[in-house]
């Protein structure tokens, strides 16, 4: 089978809208519009269209902010979920409110999704499965040609509230001397007043 080729890699990865009850905010609802500005103009400096992949994961917030600009490209677009549909949705997306559940629904009709289970087989005993779904979007999207690879992340610079996130994949990506693209969600609370 021929390797995918692209002119450019772009994977994704960032924060989920504040749930309700967070305490220190990090991504609060009001500031969608400005990350979803931010991440349109860095697509935009990149050059992105449709000659280019972009991977990331489908929840509520920034997931999908970046899928909609990506698709809006024409870039093809890869979803990967870290475990069933139904479970994804619950705990990922509908605690953001109906209308992240609409945006996801429309997102995936256009570009399916990608089980890790499907690709790397039953999550083993004692593995995160975001850490995992983590991992393959990053194997995946460094087996793919291409002439640019980088990542793209909606960070507030600190560690996630646990494993397999943002703060890690950063990380990860850093070790491997790869270029990191940050939207710092501090930088925009403090721009808009909040």
């Amino acid at each position: 089978m021929k390797p995918d080729c692209a002119n450019q890699v772009v994977l994704f990865c960032g924060h989920m809208i504040d749930a309700r009850d967070r305490g220190a905010e990090r991504f609060p609802a009001r500031l969608e519009k400005s990350v979803a500005q931010a991440i349109a103009r860095e697509l935009d400096a990149l050059g992105v269209g449709a000659r280019d992949i972009g991977l990331c994961s489908g929840a509520c917030g920034s997931d999908l902010l970046f899928a909609s600009a990506a698709l809006e490209r024409q870039m093809t677009l890869r979803i990967y979920l870290p475990f069933d549909e139904r479970r994804f949705i619950e705990q990922s997306v509908a605690p953001g409110g109906e209308h992240w559940v609409a945006v996801y629904r429309r997102v995936t009709e256009t570009t399916g999704t990608i089980l890790a289970d499907d690709v790397t087989g039953a999550l083993p005993e004692g593995v995160d499965s975001f850490t995992r779904n983590n991992w393959l979007m990053l194997s995946e999207a460094r087996a793919i040609r291409a002439s640019a690879f980088r990542l793209l992340c909606v960070w507030d610079g600190q560690r996630g509230d646990g494993p397999g996130g943002t703060y890690d994949l950063v990380k990860a990506i850093e070790a491997l001397h790869g270029e990191v693209r940050r939207i710092d969600t501090n930088e925009l609370l403090r721009a808009a007043g909040m």
